[in-house]
């Protein structure tokens, strides 16, 4: 009789047991990210979500592990059965609404990330950790760059040093008045002498840079001769003309390392010519 009840209650723990485990909800499936974008690698990198890639694109490439990804494409364009090979259940790209279609029609998730505003990039932060479950490290991170902003705000120097930015030499291609480097400019305490042109990077010309006459040019170090832009804006604005070269990957990505670009121009700004 002792042994019939020691079985019967065997028997109803182990009923207990499965009930359990069918009623008690089950963790969510990591997803599969396609991360197209160099700060969408970052991003998700930096709030612990680097597993969750499954493919990136050219110039994704920080931190080191980003190098090893599966590439399927690059700014231009994605190879799609690349893509499909990946299985992945999310894209996050940087892009227009053309290059959503093809993911979509392939049933993938499709997130927009394009920053307009330092304060724009916190938020994004914040959205892809809830998108890829880590929303705690995303909200850390996003709290901790905001503080750092904080301290830079009151510690920052009023300048009116004027500033020109040169994205690209040829065609000359600036920074206007629309988009996060703008942006950055201002922390920093800059003056964009072309922050009245609606748009992100728009072209312009060597007279209209004449016409503005900024005390400081800023060189970003990619893709070209660095030490020519600066013999050249020296002969066009004078000697006097301040040049800064700054490191392309701390300003031109809007993602975690976004602060530390501010830095950096306060620090260029503080050196001794």
């Amino acid at each position: 009789m002792k042994s019939a009840s020691v079985t019967s209650g065997l028997l109803m723990r182990t009923i207990g047991f499965w009930l359990l485990c069918i009623t008690l909800p089950q963790p969510a499936a990591a997803e599969r990210i396609l991360a197209l974008s160099p700060h969408v690698c970052e991003i998700l990198y930096a709030i612990g979500a680097g597993d969750e890639i499954v493919g990136a694109v050219d110039y994704c490439d920080y931190p080191e592990a980003a190098k090893r990804l599966p590439r399927i494409g690059s700014y231009t364009g994605i190879n799609l059965e690349a893509a499909l090979r990946l299985k992945p259940t999310m894209a996050i790209i940087s892009g227009t609404s053309r290059q959503q279609a093809p993911l979509r029609s392939l049933g993938i998730r499709v997130i927009r990330s394009a920053p307009q505003s330092v304060d724009d990039v916190l938020a994004d932060i914040r959205r892809m950790g809830r998108l890829s479950g880590h929303a705690r490290e995303a909200n850390a991170l996003a709290e901790e760059m905001q503080q750092r902003l904080n301290t830079l705000a009151v510690a920052r120097r009023q300048r009116s040093a004027s500033v020109f930015y040169e994205i690209w030499n040829d065609p000359l291609q600036t920074v206007g008045g629309k988009g996060f480097i703008n942006d950055m400019l201002q922390r920093a305490g800059l003056k964009n002498v072309f922050a009245a042109i609606p748009m992100e990077t728009p072209r312009t010309n060597l007279e209209a840079v004449l016409r503005a006459a900024p005390a400081v040019v800023i060189i970003p170090s990619e893709h070209r001769d660095v030490a020519a832009r600066a013999r050249y804006w020296r002969h066009w604005l004078g000697q006097g003309v301040r040049i800064i070269v700054v490191n392309p990957d701390l300003i031109h990505r809007p993602g975690p390392r976004i602060i530390d670009g501010i830095v950096s121009l306060q620090q260029a700004l503080e050196k001794k010519p």
